[in-house]
């Protein structure tokens, strides 16, 4: 009777769970920025004030917090201006450099042969405006979907809120939820609380070392190509490794625009070798650090971040990973082969 009990309880948890997983998705996203910020919260505390009194842990959560928020502002405020006037700037020279790409190619078609391309004076307007008539076309769902969606995006302003509380109140939390646990399984609940623990610091780890290892990559190779502040592109294309699928369109479009102000081969050039660093560091190197922090075999690192993408989006495909490591903690602490190793000793 009890473990029905129990299963009709964690079947409707479940059930809560999937209902309201906007919400949940919202206290992930929280818990991953606690545990990224919790090292520097930590080395904030240890900072002693004028009368040799150490930093609550309360107020350096809050601090670094609101640090964190005024630096993403101030960066926010600093680029989107520029970015807006070169979207501005693209949108005006497109149909020129698509027209004269279409005429240096069918030039080159003619001059080689390719006759049956040649086509009348007028085609290389026709062809820029159909083009651009249908990029209209394509992108009038994308602003709908987009619109729509300004609601949920609102829930972003709650998640650096959310991670002050599990930052300030991290032990406090601890306590109140083995307190919900009978007494004589108090252990077994503080190994389950250690082995999650464990597993989003070792995510958070890996995760750094990816953007790190990606950003750097692609910032040497932006420099080598002369593209303008390859620095700066080079850090959003190690935070845009945070967010699968669409953080590659945003990098990109960066790039592009940022190459694209200099010249058009400069911004296809950029556009191409992103593409071929994201496929080598995505095939051969990222899921070997993220594996390696996470003691998951590369294989299970796509197959999870694919599978919650497809679940849940771009945010279940974040989410996914550290819930596959998670899982993974718990079935080494108490698996069968974590349960047979006190028999064997």
């Amino acid at each position: 009777m009890r473990q029905s009990l129990l299963t009709v309880t964690m079947l409707v948890a479940v059930w809560v769970a999937w209902m309201l997983r906007d919400l949940v998705m919202l206290v992930g996203f929280a818990a991953l920025l606690a545990y990224a910020l919790d090292p520097v919260v930590s080395w904030m505390e240890r900072l002693a004030l004028p009368g040799r009194r150490r930093v609550p842990h309360g107020v350096a959560a809050g601090l670094v917090v609101v640090l964190l928020v005024l630096v993403v502002g101030a960066s926010l405020a600093a680029s989107v201006p520029r970015l807006v006037q070169q979207m501005a700037g693209f949108a005006s020279t497109a149909p020129e450099t698509l027209a004269r790409l279409e005429q240096n190619a069918r030039a080159f078609l003619q001059a080689h042969g390719g006759k049956a391309f040649a086509t009348g004076a007028g085609s290389a307007n026709d062809a820029t405006t159909s083009l651009l008539a249908t990029l209209q076309r394509a992108s009038t769902p994308l602003l709908g979907r987009v619109a729509g969606s300004l609601g949920g995006l609102a829930g972003v302003v709650l998640v650096p809120l959310f991670a002050v509380y599990m930052l300030a109140d991290r032990d406090r939390a601890r306590s109140a939820v083995l307190g919900f646990v009978p007494a004589e399984r108090v252990p077994r609940a503080e190994r389950l609380l250690d082995a999650l623990d464990r597993a989003l610091h070792a995510y958070v780890r890996g995760q750094a070392l990816v953007c790190l290892a990606m950003g750097s990559a692609m910032a040497i190779v932006l420099t080598v190509l002369g593209v303008p502040v390859a620095l700066l592109l080079g850090v959003v294309v190690g935070l845009a490794e945070i967010i699968p699928i669409l953080g590659f369109w945003l990098a990109a479009a960066a790039i592009v625009l940022e190459g694209y102000s200099k010249t058009p081969g400069l911004a296809l050039t950029g556009l191409a070798a992103y593409m071929v660093v994201n496929y080598l560091m995505g095939t051969f190197v990222s899921p070997r650090l993220l594996g390696r922090q996470v003691k998951l075999h590369p294989f299970v690192v796509n197959v999870s971040v694919i599978g919650g993408g497809m679940l849940l989006g771009p945010g279940g495909a974040i989410l996914a990973l550290p819930a596959a490591a998670m899982a993974k903690s718990l079935l080494d602490e108490f698996g069968p082969r974590a349960m047979e190793r006190p028999r064997a000793a």
